[in-house]
């Protein structure tokens, strides 16, 4: 049976020293490999080319017949690793709490334990409020797209 930590495993080797950072695995009971990556300065098509070749060099097809599919989170995905929260400072986020209320703001500043957004109070000459949350009291961040 693939195991995902074994996929973990090759792709924490794949990916050191490329930039690239591991965004999150899945492994289905249909032998379906779902890998997503992503960049800070953004993810190309022909870096999930080569992460794909790298992974499926190190998978046995003959001892296990699979399915890889590598690409990136997507834009509507939810952030799920430290360097995805790195790489949206500065844009605007939707953060869902595990009390089920929501806010919207910039977000500011990030670390291990949390992150910092700036809430536009929406009143001329009223300067942004500022909250620190911390990632246990988040159930889900998004980018929020703006048209």
């Amino acid at each position: 049976m693939i195991e995902k930590g074994n996929i973990e495993a090759h792709l924490s080797e794949i990916l050191a020293g490329t930039g690239i950072f591991l965004v999150d695995v899945k492994v289905d009971n249909n032998k379906r490999i779902l890998v997503h990556v992503d960049r800070k300065e953004g993810i190309s098509i022909d870096d999930c080319v080569k992460v794909s070749r790298a992974l499926e060099a190190r998978l046995d097809r003959e001892q296990e017949d699979f399915a890889l599919e590598v690409s990136s989170p997507g834009l509507d995905a939810p952030l799920k690793v430290p360097q995805q929260y790195e790489k949206s400072i500065g844009k605007m986020v939707s953060v869902q709490f595990e009390d089920n209320s929501k806010i919207l703001g910039i977000l500011k500043e990030t670390d291990e334990a949390g992150i910092l957004v700036e809430i536009a109070s929406g009143k001329k000459g009223v300067d942004p409020e500022k909250q620190k949350h911390l990632f246990e009291e988040i159930k889900s961040t998004r980018i929020h797209i703006q048209f």
